[in-house]
Order: structure tokens, then C-alpha cells, then sequence
């Protein structure tokens, strides 16, 4: 535990590190200030990103079961999307989007500290449950991308783009990424989805009815915009549209299922 908090304090100061000189960065564009090379700063990402994973993995799987708290959860999340932006940005100049990503993950890498979890969960169902985790994570910076490429857009035809908005990737770039992190994202949720069928024994007796149906609700949201895509086309704002529509789905799921779950017991 004490290595665990070492490492996640490390990797905490990285990322908010790495937030100061990208906020430096936008600060500076067009001046003579010396901007950082943009290997090494998405270096120092990816040497934050492998200290957060090792703070969190050793006591988030011990002795053949997988345990959950809060704290790990949420680093687990901000760690998928911290290296979504490193995937991305093998194929797109998409670290400037980091000024968002970096600051949480700095944040939630500090959440492990205080949280213990008291019951573990069996391997099958853990990897089910990381599934599901996994594709949150891809769908909500999926759907938070949408959000910045319908804003950006606007503001783009105003003419009124602020200091971050000029500093994000060009709207082609911002779309391209999008509909890779729905992919992904579907991906994940159709695997989270068959593997869930595995463990449900009795739908209502497990009050799984109201998440599986907004689950595969999102599952059908997301399929549609994806074939829509390929096939006809669809894209800029018809695409932020299915994008929000479709995780408002997933978090009815997630949300609507802890009140049930909790007015049961």
C-alpha cells in the first residue's frame, strides 16, 4: 500500500506537471516562449500513466479474485482515458486535449488513498465488471469530445473561439477521433454485454431488467450512428447528437440500477 501511494503520488504531480506546460503552451503560441518538444511531453504522459497503472493494479487483483473501491475505480477510469489520448495520438495531433484528461487523472490517481475494499469479486465476473468499466471510460470521453466538437463548431462559425477552443485539434481532427473512440467504445460494450449474459441467472431476481434494457438501448443508440456512418455518411453534429443520446442511456443504466439496488435492500 505504502509503494502503491508513493506511485500514485508521483504520477499525480506528472499529470498536473504536464497540465501546467500545456496550459503554458496555449498561453504562449505565437510568442517567442520556448514550447516543449512534443515527444518528450507526451513522454512524461506515458511515464505518469504506466506509475498510475502500477499504484492501483497490485491491489486491484489479489489471490485470483478482483477488489473494487471507489478510489480504484476511478483511477481505472481516468487511466483508460489517459491512454486513449496516447492511442490517438499515434494517428492524431490530439494532445492539446489533455488540458481536460490531465488535470482528473492528476485528481482521481489521489483517490486511492482512504478507499479499501471489503468484499473481492471472483476473476469471471471482475473482467466482466472491467469490460464495463472499459467501455464507460471510451463512451464518456467519447461523449465528452462531442460535447467539445458541437461547442467548438459554433464558436467556430461566430468567430468566437477562446484561448482553449483556438488551441484545440481542427474539427476534422476533433470528428476523426470521435468516431475512433465510439468504435472502440462499441466494442468494449458489446463485450461487456455477451459476457454479462454469462452471469445472469435470473434477470429480475438480480434486478438487472432496468440496466440490461438502457444497456443494450445504448448498444442499439451507438450501432445505429456507426452503420449510419459507413453507410450514409453521418457525421459533425448528427454524430454529437447520437454520441449524447446514447450515453444518457448508459448512465440511466448505471444510475437508475444503484436506486433500485439500494431501495431493495
Amino acid at each position: 500500500m505504502a509503494l502503491g501511494a508513493f506511485l500514485a503520488t508521483l504520477a499525480s504531480g506528472l499529470y498536473f506537471y504536464t497540465s501546467y506546460i500545456l496550459w503554458n503552451r496555449f498561453q504562449s503560441q505565437g510568442s517567442s516562449q520556448r514550447v516543449w518538444p512534443r515527444q518528450r511531453f507526451l513522454l512524461y504522459i506515458a511515464i505518469a500513466a504506466a506509475l498510475q497503472l502500477f499504484s492501483f493494479v497490485g491491489s486491484l487483483v489479489q489471490g485470483g479474485v478482483i477488489l473494487f473501491n471507489l478510489g480504484t475505480s476511478l483511477s481505472l477510469i481516468s487511466w483508460t482515458a489517459v491512454m486513449a489520448l496516447l492511442i490517438a495520438t499515434l494517428k492524431y495531433p490530439t494532445e492539446n486535449l489533455g488540458i481536460f484528461i490531465l488535470p482528473l487523472a492528476g485528481l482521481s490517481t489521489l483517490l486511492i488513498f482512504g478507499h479499501t475494499a471489503t468484499k473481492g469479486i471472483p476473476l469471471e465476473i471482475g473482467l466482466h465488471i472491467l469490460l464495463s468499466i472499459g467501455a464507460y471510460s471510451i463512451l464518456g470521453l467519447a461523449a465528452a469530445q462531442a460535447f467539445l466538437y458541437a461547442i467548438q463548431e459554433k464558436r467556430f462559425q461566430q468567430k468566437k473561439l477562446t484561448t482553449i477552443f483556438k488551441n484545440l485539434p481542427p474539427l476534422q481532427v476533433m470528428e476523426c477521433m470521435m468516431i475512433l473512440l465510439l468504435n472502440i467504445g462499441f466494442i468494449l460494450l458489446s463485450l461487456s454485454l455477451l459476457s454479462g449474459i454469462i452471469f445472469i441467472e435470473d434477470m429480475f431476481a438480480q434486478h438487472l431488467v432496468h440496466k440490461t434494457f438502457f444497456a443494450i438501448l445504448a448498444w442499439l443508440i451507438y450501432g445505429t450512428f456507426l452503420l449510419g456512418h459507413y453507410k450514409k455518411g453521418w457525421r459533425g453534429q448528427v454524430a454529437a447528437r447520437f454520441t449524447f443520446w446514447a450515453y444518457l442511456m448508459l448512465i440511466i443504466s448505471y444510475i437508475g440500477t444503484e436506486l433500485v439496488l439500494t431501495q431493495v435492500n
